[in-house]
């Protein structure tokens, strides 16, 4: 699979944001899921649907409301008179690739509960049968700020955040790249002339590939430090989980494979460091956005004061 080619295509449609849509590609060959938190209208959803196509994903999606409920997600039992029995309908969760969870944090906290088993599991429990997603299977949620959106939403809860692998940012696009855009969507939407460069056996190729990268002893432990660091840190109340570590290395083991590398150097995992764990920490002050420049200039700090190993060049 050629990272390269795959984010090239991709431009076609969303320009200037290579980096964010390298993330969350860096996340589907993990297993992993990507939060997507930022102002409406910055291409949050637009980058979810041009993967979808750009990896030839079969993909669904769900508006999150306040009304919509757990078996919209998941799916029901019901009785068919015609037949005489109980049959499952599937959810939008089945038979799909990549689900795309729009404004999740619009939905009742019951509502966004429903996707926790089948984030961590590949699976969903209907009627007390184990039903498992397609492979691969990946969420990608969007959500307003709190502060942006003023009301009708629900705070995520920490054990649903720590689901996901990355939080990350879109951003507005610098002058150039709105451009762009503007004469890009004149007369077509750009979305019509993406096609797939890759497919399935291609990501699951690359997970596996991704799987043999070699992490050395002074890595695994320069992971933990970081991960220490957060948990001790005076103005941080919840520091990074061991799930946050197992992820920052996963995650770190396919940013070197996209580099080229077999192996992970602690650049990897300066990489990746804030974007994993900038969700999954907890300041001591209430704050109304997942990703806070806050918390992202506390680990930022974090990482800058955090020594390489020592047969590693870096710092």
């Amino acid at each position: 699979m050629d990272i390269n080619k795959i984010l090239d295509e991709l431009e076609k449609c969303v320009s200037g944001k290579r980096d964010v849509m390298r993330k969350i590609i860096m996340c589907m060959v993990t297993g992993g899921h990507v939060v997507l938190e930022d102002k409406p209208g910055v291409g949050k959803t637009t980058i979810a649907k041009a993967i979808s196509i750009v990896m030839g994903l079969k993909s669904s999606r769900i508006q999150f409301t306040s009304d919509i409920m757990p078996s919209d997600v998941t799916g029901y039992i019901t009785y068919n008179k015609n037949k005489g029995c109980e049959e499952f309908v599937p959810g939008p969760i089945f038979g799909s690739n990549l689900l795309l969870a729009d404004e999740i944090n619009r939905a009742s906290s019951k509502c966004q509960a429903a996707l926790l088993e089948v984030m961590q599991e590949k699976q969903a429990t209907i009627g007390s049968v184990a039903r498992p997603v397609e492979d691969p299977f990946m969420v990608i949620a969007t959500m307003n700020p709190y502060i942006s959106a003023a009301y009708g939403v629900s705070v995520l809860p920490q054990s649903e955040l720590d689901r996901f692998s990355m939080a990350l940012s879109v951003g507005y696009p610098d002058e150039a790249d709105e451009l762009a855009l503007l004469r890009a969507r004149a007369k077509s939407d750009p979305m019509d002339s993406l096609s797939p460069v890759c497919g399935i056996e291609d990501i699951l190729e690359c997970r596996s590939k991704t799987d043999e990268v070699f992490v050395a002893p002074e890595i695994y432990r320069y992971a933990l430090s970081l991960a220490k660091a957060t948990r001790n840190h005076k103005d941080i109340e919840i520091g990074v989980s061991p799930r946050g570590v197992l992820v920052m290395l996963r995650l770190a083991k396919a940013n070197a494979y996209f580099d080229g590398r077999d192996y992970v150097i602690p650049d990897d995992i300066d990489a990746v460091f804030s974007d994993v764990c900038v969700h999954r920490i907890s300041t001591k002050e209430q704050e109304m956005t997942v990703i806070s420049q806050k918390r992202l200039q506390i680990l930022s700090r974090i990482s800058s004061d955090t020594p390489h190993p020592r047969f590693f060049s870096g710092k």
